[in-house]
């Protein structure tokens, strides 16, 4: 094929994004804000109380097991080769480059896609309040937050990734701030049945009235697993950390950590909140968060709305932080177009493909709006076509880390770290990807849209390989520390 593995470690690359930039607080709060505590706290919890009843805060805390056990597939290969390609370096160094673009082509439906949906979906709930509790009808909100938030992302991450790491600091701490203060309050307000340790006992999983099942449990973990997605997110600042082989994995088992017992305790909460009745939390004319903002709160109610603003603007430039890292990686090897390369002279930024990334979070957030509704369309595209997106990543990471340790770092292999993790977390994503794509439309169709675009991945690189262009190959699995 024109290529083949590296025999030994080779000497240096260097890098035109700004060296040293960001320390641990920065690289972890990227991850953090990339899994946005209060959508994956507040948007999901009636589903996922819905196929688990009170016993959500323990799916939660199985799932929060198995994304540590993804987390670790991360860490390991990013303590060995800090780059800002992220997975494309990681599957390209250890698999082999064509699985290295396959990777990053999947990517382009996972972090890049994700702020126009949702500053679409932002400006929806924000338009359903604002008529629910005051009578003011703006149901064009949708697509004038699209419209705000991809220029203003576009803008943070043009002026440098200092000014958008500290943007994504503070967002993201006002944003956890106030979901746990709700959480709080649910504990302080839990209404006769008080606050439960039933919500961590195997045995109400199936006991709980309301009928839930062993396999509804079951599926709470695995779509827990997918909410946490996000804690990645920090792989493609590498070459902008400070000490990357120390801080990178560190802030990926960190974001980890710290957010996945988050979220524990705001569903636990939450579900206090609301007397521990998995069915009032179902019959919540707003989202769960909302109503017991308005139970707890009053008239500050209005402040949940404020994290979620806090929310979308962190995780947008989180988002665009990864896909335009990404980008610039493959751009410098020869796999993409050579102008997502282009580096600002002062600011140190890949301007050109910021630019695109700002198109592309436009492009999916007005279309998908028109199409299907602002609504509809964050379910579909960020739930669902950026899980199953995902998932492909995921699963050949899993494999890397396996084939890196075996073939290249057969001294440090561990059995539990290195195969059985990798092993366990696949099998869950595989069933999560079984169980996740219902049948009625548009949902049906994401499988559909997702192997079409793995179709035309594979059709590029047959026409690269027509055309000759193989030089990439050599350079892909390249980090910093290495030569190109």
């Amino acid at each position: 094929m024109g290529y083949q593995q590296p025999a030994a470690q080779p000497a240096a690359m260097k890098t035109e994004l700004e060296a040293d930039a960001i320390g641990l607080l920065g690289a972890t709060m990227q991850a953090v804000t990339h899994i946005a505590p209060a959508i994956a706290g507040f948007f999901f919890t009636a589903f996922i109380v819905s196929l688990a009843g009170i016993t959500a805060p323990l799916a939660y805390f199985i799932g929060f097991v198995i994304v540590l056990m993804l987390g670790n597939t991360l860490a390991q290969l990013a303590k060995h080769m800090p780059s800002a390609g992220g997975y494309y370096t990681y599957v390209s160094r250890a698999v082999h480059p064509r699985a290295g673009f396959l990777v990053s082509w999947m990517y382009i439906l996972y972090s890049p896609l994700v702020g126009g949906p949702l500053a679409g979906f932002f400006g929806f709930i924000v338009a359903g309040e604002l008529k629910a509790n005051w009578g003011i009808d703006v149901p064009w909100l949708w697509w004038v937050a699209v419209l705000v938030f991809a220029p203003l992302t576009a803008y943070l991450q043009w002026e440098g990734i200092k000014l958008s790491t500290r943007f994504m600091v503070i967002t993201g701490g006002i944003e956890m701030l106030i979901v746990m203060t709700l959480a709080i309050f649910g504990f302080l307000n839990p209404g006769p049945s008080g606050i439960s340790l039933s919500v961590f006992d195997p045995g109400q999983i199936t006991s709980q009235v309301g009928g839930f099942t062993f396999a509804g449990f079951s599926l709470a973990v695995v779509f827990t697993v997918q909410g946490l997605t996000g804690w990645e997110a920090s792989a493609p600042l590498a070459e902008e950390t400070k000490d990357p082989k120390r801080n990178v994995p560190l802030s990926v088992m960190l974001s980890i950590a710290g957010i996945g017992t988050f979220l524990v305790i705001v569903f636990w909460g939450v579900i206090t909140g609301f007397n521990n009745d998995p069915a009032a939390i179902a019959a919540s004319p707003d989202l769960p968060a909302l109503g017991l903002a308005h139970r707890v709160w009053g008239d500050f109610w209005i402040i949940v709305l404020f994290a979620f603003l806090n929310s979308v603007a962190a995780v947008s430039i989180a988002c665009a932080n990864v896909g335009t890292r990404m980008w610039y990686s493959m751009a410098r090897s020869g796999s993409f177009p050579k102008a997502l390369a282009v580096v600002h002279p002062r600011h140190k930024t890949p301007t050109n493909a910021i630019l695109v990334q700002m198109v592309l979070n436009i492009g999916a957030g007005l279309a998908g709006g028109i199409i299907w509704g602002a609504d509809v369309s964050f379910f579909f595209l960020v739930g669902l076509v950026l899980v199953l997106a995902v998932t492909v990543v995921y699963l050949l990471a899993n494999l890397a880390v396996f084939r890196f340790y075996w073939t290249e770092h057969r001294s440090e292999f561990n059995w539990l770290l290195h195969a059985v993790f990798p092993v366990v977390s696949s099998a869950v994503l595989i069933y999560a990807v079984y169980k996740s794509f219902p049948a009625d439309p548009p949902y049906g169709y994401a499988p559909i849209l997702d192997g079409a675009w793995l179709l035309i991945g594979v059709l590029i690189l047959v026409f690269l390989r027509m055309r000759g262009n193989e030089e990439w190959l050599t350079k892909a699995g390249s980090s910093i520390g290495e030569s190109v």
